[in-house]
C-alpha cells in the first residue's frame, strides 16, 4: 500500500490522534509538553479521499485560509517538484500573533500529492521567525516522504518490502 514515512524528531512524543474517516491527523509535540501548550509540534494530516489532489493548490488554499485567520501574516512558497515520483509543495507560514492562541506561530508545510491520499506534515513553532528556527525544520521535513510496496514506481525502504 501507499505509506507516509515521517521521521520524528529526536524527544517528540505522540501529543494526539483522530481518525475520523476519510482523514485522519497525528500531533507530536516534545516530551513533557501537551498539545495545548507546546513549544514545537510537528503534524501529520492524512486526507484519505484527496488522493490524486495537486498538492500545490491545497497549499495556496492553505495559505489563503492561514492569511485570513491572522492578521499581518506572511506566506511563501518554499520548494516544490517531485519526490519518489509524487508531487509536493514546501510551504513557510508565519503569523505575528495567533488570535486563537494569542502567541505567534511559525510552520513549514510539507504537502505530497499521493495516489491513494493527500498528505500534509507540518514543523511549527510558537515563536516568531527567525533563521535558527529554518534548519531544525527543514531537516525535519526533509525525510518525509510517500512510497507504495504495491509496484516500482515510487519504491519504499528495502525493510518495508
Amino acid at each position: 500500500d501507499e505509506n507516509l514515512l515521517t521521521p520524528l524528531p529526536a524527544g517528540f512524543q505522540l501529543g494526539f490522534h483522530k481518525a475520523v474517516p476519510p482523514s485522519e491527523i497525528s500531533e507530536y509535540v516534545p516530551a513533557g509538553e501537551t498539545v495545548n501548550n507546546w513549544s514545537r509540534m510537528l503534524t501529520v494530516i492524512i486526507a484519505h479521499n484527496l488522493g490524486g489532489h495537486d498538492p500545490e493548490a491545497f497549499a495556496q488554499n492553505a495559505a489563503n485560509r492561514w492569511k485570513s485567520a491572522c492578521p499581518g501574516s506572511d506566506t511563501q512558497k518554499v520548494a516544490s517538484g517531485s519526490e519518489n515520483g509524487y508531487p509536493f509543495s514546501i510551504w513557510q507560514l508565519s503569523c505575528p500573533l495567533n488570535p486563537a492562541s494569542g502567541k505567534p506561530e511559525t510552520t513549514w508545510t510539507k504537502i505530497i500529492g499521493g495516489a491513494d491520499a493527500l498528505y500534509d506534515v507540518q514543523y511549527a513553532y510558537r515563536q516568531p521567525i527567525s533563521k535558527d528556527l529554518v534548519a531544525p525544520a527543514v531537516t525535519a521535513l526533509r525525510g518525509v516522504q510517500v512510497c507504495d510496496t504495491r509496484g516500482t514506481d515510487h519504491p519504499c525502504p528495502k525493510e518495508m518490502q
